[in-house]
């Protein structure tokens, strides 16, 4: 089994993550600028750190095999800001895992890497998960250049990079959009133990989506690294909770978030 590094482990994604990588027999080192909700137990290990902190950075990847790279602003927000969490803190978390000799990296890209793709809603798997960027926000932007750092790393330092495109997040689909594009927790863990298998340098950029039905996802590309979602968004609720989703625009992939004024943080 692997040791994972996860950084953003506080967050929402990295709390829904804990507990089926060790379901599974990996151990944790947990690397966030604040304490978890849940108590560290047995099989992880706590780092309290900055992604621009390499110190602490190298302290978190002592023993790491993976790294489940999560930290960053995950909406639309100041431009400097974006870039220092979002560019630079990957730039410092692949430098610091390179430098530790650590060969494989799933790291959190999204949706809105290609969030003005106009939405082909008559057309599902139309979309592959490797199509080229086309960013709705400074947010988006920021997520296809940690896409280019990604191809960058692996082809400089034979690493196994996946940059996953991440949708809507949750327990549940709880939108409209997210029938088509939800990403369930366990599928990401799914996503996250197929990187811990590859043993082939190279740069792969997926979805990181269930397979939900009439999906304008193309889930081709995460396939071919062995990543096989199985929850479907159309099958977790019924058809009343779906019917009372509040109608949203369709326009892009990336949704309302496409037609935010840039630089203004959402609230």
């Amino acid at each position: 089994m692997a040791t994972l590094l996860i950084t953003g482990a506080a967050g929402r994604i990295g709390s829904a993550l804990r507990p089926r990588l060790l379901a599974v027999g990996h151990d944790l080192v947990l690397f966030d600028e604040h304490e978890p909700a849940d108590a560290v137990s047995a099989g992880e290990r706590l780092v309290i750190g900055s992604v621009n902190d390499t110190d602490a950075l190298d302290d978190a990847l002592i023993g790491v095999d993976t790294v489940v790279h999560l930290a960053g602003i995950p909406t639309e927000d100041d431009w400097d800001a974006l870039v220092t969490a979002n560019l630079t803190g990957t730039k410092n978390v692949l430098e610091r895992a390179a430098a530790a000799g650590v060969l494989r990296v799933v790291q959190a890209s999204s949706v809105h890497a290609v969030g003005r793709v106009p939405e082909p809603v008559d057309a599902p798997g139309s979309v592959s998960g490797d199509r080229l960027p086309r960013p709705d926000t400074y947010y988006g932007v920021t997520k296809a250049g940690m896409e280019l750092l990604g191809s960058l790393f692996a082809d400089r330092f034979e690493m196994s990079i996946v940059s996953a495109r991440i949708g809507a997040f949750g327990d549940v689909p709880s939108s409209q959009r997210a029938l088509l594009m939800w990403s369930s927790p366990d599928d990401l863990a799914r996503l996250v133990i197929a990187t811990t298998e590859l043993t082939e340098p190279g740069h792969h950029v997926v979805w990181a989506l269930s397979r939900n039905s009439g999906s304008p996802a193309d889930l081709r590309a995460g396939e071919a690294i062995g990543f096989h979602p199985r929850d479907d968004a159309s099958r977790v609720l019924d058809p009343d909770a779906r019917d009372a989703f509040e109608p949203e625009d369709m326009r892009y992939l990336g949704g309302g978030l496409a037609d935010v004024p840039l630089g203004r943080r959402e609230h």
